[in-house]
Order: C-alpha cells, then sequence, then structure tokens
C-alpha cells in the first residue's frame, strides 16, 4: 500500500488521510478521513488551494480497511448459535454485539494467537467470561492502515474462526437456605431473600425458593434433601456465619446429602469465603453453594462468577477458580 504525499490533481481513488473542513461556494463541508477521493473531491480540493494531498492507496494485493475487519468479525462468530451480531463496517472499524443476555465465553489463547499475526489489525473484547446484556458490544476489530495484504488477512481469518460466543442463561430453579439462631435478625434474613432474588432474576431464572432452618448439621441436612426432592437446580445456603472451615456446619451437611466438596475458598475479593459443592443425586448433579457474607449485599463478588457460569450449564473445577484470581480484586 502506498502512503504519502501526492498531487492533488493525481489523488484519484486515493484514501484521505485526515478530515478536511473545505469551502463550497460559502458553506463549510467536512471530508472525513477515510474517504476515497473522487473527481469531485480533487475539484474542490483545488477550488481550496490545496495542491497536495496525504493519502493511501491500495495496491494490487490489498484489501480495503471496513472489507478486512468484516471479513475477520464474521469469522470470529462463524460458529452455531455464536448469539453475535455485527454492526456495519465504518472508518476501519467492526464491532461484535450480543443477541442475548448471556456469558462471553472464548479462548483467550485464541485471540492472542490473532493478535500476534500482525500489528495492522487489533481484535479487542471483553475479559472471558463476562457478564452480557443484549445489543451490548463485545469486541471491535480495527484495522490500523487503509488496507491489509490479502494474504495476511487470510491467515487471521484462518486463526478466527469460531473464536467468540455467548452462552445464554438456562431456565434454573434455585432453592435458597439460610440457618438461624436466637440471635438471627428477621431483618437481615428478608433482606437476603430480596437481595438473591433480585441477583438471579437477570440471569433467567426460573422459580426462586427460599427457606430457613436452625443452624445445625440435622436441621441444615433435612432441608436440603427436601430441596433436592424438590427438584431443585442450584442450592444456594447462607449460613449464621461464614464457613471457616471444610468441617463446619454447611460443608458437613453437604456430606450428609453424599455431596462432595469441589472447592472451599476462591481468590476473589469480595467473595473469597465461598464454598462450592456438587450434590450426587441419582444421574443428575446439584451444584451447592456455601455463600459468603458479602452476598447479602447487591455489589457484585466472586459468587456472581460462579452463578453466571452454572446458569449456562458450565462445570467448574478448581483450575477455572485459580484462574479468577487475575483481575479477582474487585
Amino acid at each position: 500500500m502506498f502512503f504519502g504525499e501526492v498531487k492533488t490533481k493525481d489523488s484519484e481513488n486515493g484514501v484521505l488521510s485526515t478530515s478536511l473542513m473545505l469551502d463550497d461556494n460559502g458553506l463549510k463541508v467536512k471530508i472525513k478521513k477515510g474517504t476515497v477521493i473522487n473527481k469531485k473531491i480533487i475539484n474542490l480540493l483545488l477550488e481550496n488551494k490545496i495542491k497536495y494531498i496525504t493519502c493511501a492507496k491500495l495496491e494490487k494485493n490489498d484489501v480495503d480497511e471496513n472489507l478486512a475487519v468484516h471479513k475477520i468479525s464474521k469469522q470470529l462468530i462463524n460458529k452455531k448459535n455464536s448469539n453475535l451480531k455485527l454492526s456495519t463496517a465504518t472508518q476501519g472499524r467492526c464491532n461484535i454485539l450480543s443477541k442475548i443476555n448471556g456469558l462471553l465465553k472464548f479462548d483467550p489463547q485464541q485471540l492472542l494467537s490473532i493478535n500476534s499475526i500482525t500489528d495492522e489489525i487489533g481484535v479487542a473484547s471483553l475479559k472471558p467470561y463476562s457478564l452480557i446484556k443484549k445489543d451490548q458490544i463485545v469486541a471491535s476489530i480495527k484495522a490500523i492502515p487503509f488496507g491489509i495484504n490479502k494474504n495476511i488477512l487470510q491467515k487471521i481469518e484462518k486463526a478466527s474462526i469460531e473464536c467468540l460466543q455467548i452462552l445464554p442463561f438456562q431456565n434454573l430453579n434455585v432453592h435458597l437456605i439460610q440457618t438461624k439462631n436466637e440471635n438471627t435478625p428477621d431483618k437481615i434474613l428478608k433482606k437476603t431473600v430480596l437481595v438473591t432474588e433480585k441477583r438471579l432474576l437477570s440471569l433467567n431464572l426460573k422459580k426462586f425458593v427460599d427457606k430457613i432452618c436452625d443452624h445445625n448439621v440435622k436441621s441444615l441436612s433435612k432441608i436440603i434433601q427436601n430441596s433436592i426432592e424438590e427438584g431443585a437446580n442450584i442450592i444456594l445456603v447462607f449460613g449464621v456465619s461464614a464457613i471457616c472451615d471444610i468441617n463446619d456446619i454447611i460443608p458437613q451437611a453437604l456430606r450428609v446429602n453424599n455431596g462432595t466438596l469441589v472447592r472451599l475458598g476462591m481468590p476473589v475479593e469480595p467473595g473469597n469465603l465461598m464454598l462450592l459443592g456438587q450434590i450426587h443425586n441419582s444421574n443428575k448433579t446439584i451444584p451447592f453453594i456455601g455463600m459468603p457474607g458479602c452476598a447479602r449485599s447487591q455489589k457484585e463478588n466472586g459468587v456472581d462468577w460462579i452463578l453466571w457460569r452454572l446458569f449456562c450449564g458450565l462445570d467448574i473445577c478448581n483450575e477455572d477458580i485459580n484462574e479468577m484470581g487475575n483481575g479477582g480484586l474487585l
């Protein structure tokens, strides 16, 4: 691609490198950066006594910036049920937007490989597993020069295949269990119900059930068993106090109900005193979360990151939680 100063009279089909404000018979006319120069513009430039102009000119193997970013963007979402759509490419930029509320999923290593091919294209995205609203921009693809060599473009397209996807939230039944003792204020219990239901409604919640029991293994185990029999898809438990050991009341009640402990604690603050477990019931596995005290507030915390994934049907392992430490200081 040629880029430089040329005589205005020889600039036809060049791409204007900067916006210009010109006089057109007494009217101010703005010619935007990236405009392809035609004879009309050449005459207007000459009328404004501009004899030389800086522009870019595409060569035989160059692809226009807008076509290039459109082709790359199309490949990034080239996946069945990606739930993504493209904006119109303009000024060398194309945005990718979500069609639904959901969770952004992609492999960071794939994105790194795409951006490592050349510095002439930049693919910027939100972080993986970000909570996404319908019509929100999740990625923006920008061409730096006005044209991209077609061979380089083909390499980027190949590396970009099926990179981005929005996972939809599933309709789930969630049971909230709170334990209490003689010192537990009713207003705390009521507030927790309201805050938790509000937190879940944004995730396509189907049914919400709240329960209260005494803070001991026997009472909690029994009410957990009831929730299993009632078809809970996820069970959330708030204890009188934060879970401080794997032999505390809540993890004990989990084990009584044929449950296993996946993780106690997470590298996210607030939210580090979270318990994640699984209850195995016939051919069904029910996620079980011992909730940290901070989740009694609507403020985003580590449990939100867990809930977003569970509502999308994703399994969560120790490695997943360890990776949450990167950016985990909220």
